[in-house]
Parts: C-alpha cells; structure tokens; sequence
C-alpha cells in the first residue's frame, strides 16, 4: 500500500486521561522472570527509539525493540498451557498482515508514545480471549489503547518536549505488523518463545 504522505497530517496529543493513558512502558512494573508477553515487533518503527535515544539514553530500554503489546503480561510462563500457545497462533491467523502509517505522538505520565490504531482491533481480540488478564495489570484502565513505547520516566517536561520534537519530525512513518510473537522475561531478558505469521492459517 502506498502512502501519500503529503496529504497526511502529523498530530501531537497529551492525554491526562481516557483509553490512551494506557501508552506506557511494557517494564513498568518491573516484572519477574517468567512473565510473558504477546507482542508484534515493529521493525521500521526502531528509528523513533533510535531517535528518542539521542535525546537522552536513559529514557529508552536498549535492546527491546519497538513493538506493539496485543497482551502484556500474558499468563505466567509456569502456567502457560499447550492450548494458550494454539489459541495465539489461531488468533494470529484470523488477522491478516497489515501496512501501518504511525502519525500520532501522544503522551501520559512521563511517557512518549506513538498511537497505532491499525493494531487496535487485534490487540482487543488478544483481550477478550483472556478475559481475565488485566492489560498491564489495571494500571492504566481496562482498555489502554495500541502503541508503540517510545520513552518512558520523561517526567522533565522539557525532556519529553525533545523526545516529542525528534520522533514527530520522523512521522509519518510507514511500517508493516507481519507476524505475532510470545516473549519471555529470563534472567537474559526478553526471548521468542516462538513467532507465527498473521494471516496464515497452519502458522507456518
């Protein structure tokens, strides 16, 4: 799909509150060894971090790469069942892979994100299949919106006005969610358990 980015229009937001006061780190709480995720990386989106990064490295998590969380934190990895790894690849493979154009920076409580509603209808598929995992624990309502982490602990207003500045210079960006993965936290960080193709109904 091609984009005529001429004709689209870079909007900046801050949000105190409401669905996108969920854009916040994934790492937030500071999680344990054995808590997993269900995510879809986002390759093209690295040069916002990269970006965000210049303007201060400790507000980025080097070595976690951009990436939209469907469900954080998934269920813990010592209770991860046979049938929760078959239900995400089935989920995986109802949606099919999808061109994304990120234009939107918005932020919430020293945080700096970009909103990718594209993803938002997966991401609420990911929720309702496991009613009773809480997105991000409660912390930031039942229904925090799609996004990509961009910086977090921007509680400097004139830090996160940088950090706005540099990545909203970078929009729009277009980039492509091709396949699903299931991370794992270990003692060497976040690792694939395994990846699966959207879109592709054995998931291979």
């Amino acid at each position: 799909m091609a984009y005529d980015h001429q004709r689209q229009r870079t909007r900046v937001e801050h949000v105190a509150d409401g669905r996108s006061s969920g854009l916040a780190c994934d790492d937030d709480g500071m999680p344990e060894p054995g808590t997993t995720a269900v995510v879809i990386v986002l390759p093209d989106a690295a040069p916002l971090l990269e970006a965000a990064w210049r303007v201060d490295p400790a507000l980025v998590r080097r070595g976690v790469p951009a990436h939209v969380s469907l469900l954080y934190p998934f269920v813990p990895e010592s209770a991860l069942t046979d049938q929760d790894e078959k239900d995400v690849r089935s989920l995986a493979a109802r949606f099919p892979a999808v061109d994304l154009l990120l234009e939107e920076v918005v932020t919430a409580s020293g945080f700096v994100a970009v909103a990718v509603p594209g993803l938002q209808t997966i991401v609420d598929a990911f929720r309702a299949q496991w009613p009773g995992l809480r997105p991000y624990e409660g912390r930031f309502g039942a229904q925090p919106a799609a996004h990509v982490t961009v910086a977090m602990g921007a509680d400097n207003p004139a830090a996160a006005a940088r950090v706005r500045a540099a990545i909203g210079s970078l929009l729009p960006l277009r980039t492509r969610a091709a396949a699903v993965q299931l991370v794992v936290l270990t003692e060497e960080g976040w690792q694939s358990r395994f990846t699966v193709p959207l879109g592709v109904p054995d998931g291979s």
